[in-house]
């Protein structure tokens, strides 16, 4: 596996070459120095890397020779897809830098009532960009095979119709909810969950009784309260764990009975 690794559009694929240009492109020239004759690898989004010799690097592009095939196991078998509520500052950004690292999917973004931020039009596009910029990055970091998908801002009932095909979650602090780990021991054999994360001020009951219309079990994380930023992560990754690591070893059997 190439120490240095960069997602590209298939477009940017031609003849046995790659044609790396942009951001990626100053990166190699600039920050990492690399000269023709250095490896890399590069994805094409779709779960493929290609072993590639850079053949010439130049300010506003960088061109490499295809090389082996590779298909690397390393994607959990269990598709999580985030909804993460729109909240202040760098919350967001966090969740879908360090939510790329650990194994997420997909990041829906929702504005629900008690959303501080508010965002539409051109500042939506802006930002929808940056995260998905923040996703790649932290795909390139982590190694993985894909570049989750980082859908723009919604309205809560609309994600919960974009989840008919997933068993759906939502995080909720009150002490009479299921405990996670508790619904990891009953989960069905779906392989696709969605986690539904409040904003700072959490979700309204109203949103709480809108998700269990929808077929979402409310479930809590532990005694303690989390910050939405943080919420997300631990779910995640009490889920992959579980799912990726305790039954693959056959530590515990799937359905945990």
């Amino acid at each position: 596996m190439s120490k240095h690794r960069f997602f590209v559009s298939p477009e940017q694929f031609s003849d046995g070459i790659v044609h790396i240009t942009g951001e990626d492109a100053r990166q190699i020239r600039v920050v990492l120095r690399l000269q023709p004759g250095d490896e890399i690898g590069v994805l094409d989004g779709s779960g493929k890397e290609y072993r590639c010799v850079l053949e010439s690097v130049r300010k506003e592009e960088a061109i490499a020779r295809i090389g082996e095939q590779k298909l690397p196991e390393v994607e959990p078998k269990t598709h999580i897809t985030v909804v993460q509520s729109l909240a202040k500052g760098e919350k967001v950004e966090r969740v879908i830098q360090h939510g790329t690292e650990i194994g997420v999917s997909r990041f829906v973004l929702v504005q629900t009532e008690r959303s501080v931020v508010q965002l539409n039009g051109e500042r939506e596009r802006a930002r929808v960009e940056r995260w998905r910029r923040i996703a790649k990055e932290a795909a390139e970091q982590a190694h993985r095979a894909i570049v989750p998908a980082i859908e723009g801002v919604t309205s809560l009932r609309r994600a919960l119709e974009m989840m008919s095909d997933a068993s759906i979650l939502t995080l909720h602090p009150d002490g009479n909810t299921l405990p996670l780990v508790e619904w990891i021991r009953r989960r069905p054999s779906s392989q696709r969950v969605a986690v539904i994360v409040g904003p700072e001020g959490g979700l309204t009951d109203e949103e709480v009784d809108l998700c269990v219309r929808y077929g979402a079990v409310s479930v809590s994380l532990m005694p303690r309260i989390l910050r939405t930023e943080t919420a997300a992560l631990v779910a995640v990754s009490q889920i992959l764990f579980v799912t990726e690591h305790l039954v693959s070893t056959g530590f515990v059997e799937q359905g945990f009975t």
